[in-house]
């Protein structure tokens, strides 16, 4: 490990808080050290030194009660990939999941720290922010909950204070009768960053879309929803045209969205395949192509 000044792996999240208030803040939480070890060898950490999570369990289950799900902020990608509960009533997340990196990272990487790194790319989030999912901040002073979304401000900034941990994800499931998934494009299969991805929720009655969530990634500072392509869907009976017109709206809203960067003539072309095949599967059964 890259060396640091001090270094504190406390066993409970009270010791964690008032180890973090003794030090005013000044030290980083530490948790898959998938995004912080890279940083640290690259002389970026600014902070005292290090404060290892990975032995308070209490963050580290993934549980439900009633219409909610709570997530630990130390659930890895793999954990919440392989979880039947989250497969089975929340797939759009383990699909959002199982498409970060390798193996190797998605067994140590953790949602908490995909959050708290808030990387305009990050895919666990684009679908959180898809679910309206709230995130749980304690200190040693009490405890907060917010938005993830709102949590989000900027690339690789967040309104999570220096004396805070997020400890919890939580989000209510989806009705039953919802369909949901997650999609991105990425430079490479496997260990790609996303270059775009798009999370989706959608709820059908009696042949009309009543409720949907459309976020999309890699398009702005951070993850968001997107109003416009929400109210699109709303009210309208899904069919193939419908589909082909949602990705000709999903490039207007990347067009729109990042204006004159140098990406947005290829993002405006690549949003309509991706828009295409997502929406194609939730609404019409089709398959989805592998990007």
């Amino acid at each position: 490990m890259p060396e640091c000044s001090v270094y504190f792996q406390p066993q409970s999240m009270a010791d964690a808080l008032k180890l973090l208030m003794n030090f005013d803040g000044n030290l980083k939480p530490l948790a898959g050290g998938t995004d912080i070890l890279p940083d640290m060898k690259k002389g970026k950490l600014k902070n005292a030194g290090l404060l290892d999570l990975s032995k308070i369990s209490d963050i580290r289950k993934i549980s439900i009660q009633g219409n909610a799900i709570t997530l630990g902020s130390l659930c890895t990608f793999s954990q919440i990939e392989n979880s039947h509960l989250i497969q089975e009533r929340v797939p759009l997340l383990a699909e959002a999941a199982a498409s970060v990196g390798s193996p190797q990272i998605r067994n140590l990487g953790t949602v908490g720290g995909n959050i708290a790194n808030a990387s305009p790319a990050a895919d666990t989030v684009n679908a959180l922010v898809a679910l309206d999912a709230k995130a749980k901040l304690d200190s040693a002073e009490g405890s907060r909950t917010v938005l993830v979304s709102e949590l989000l401000c900027g690339v690789g900034k967040t309104n999570i204070q220096p004396q805070e941990i997020l400890t919890e994800i939580s989000f209510e499931i989806p009705k039953n009768e919802s369909k949901s998934g997650f999609i991105k494009l990425g430079r490479r299969k496997a260990l790609a960053i996303a270059r775009m991805s798009l999370a989706m929720i959608i709820t059908e009655q009696e042949g009309v879309i009543r409720y949907a969530r459309v976020s999309l990634g890699a398009v702005g500072p951070n993850p968001s929803r997107n109003a416009a392509l929400e109210e699109y869907l709303i009210g309208e009976i899904p069919t193939e045209s419908l589909v082909n017109s949602f990705a000709e709206k999903a490039s207007l809203e990347v067009t729109r969205m990042l204006g004159s960067r140098a990406s947005a003539s290829y993002k405006r072309e690549a949003i309509k395949g991706i828009a295409r095949d997502l929406a194609g599967r939730l609404l019409l059964g089709t398959k989805q192509v592998v990007m």
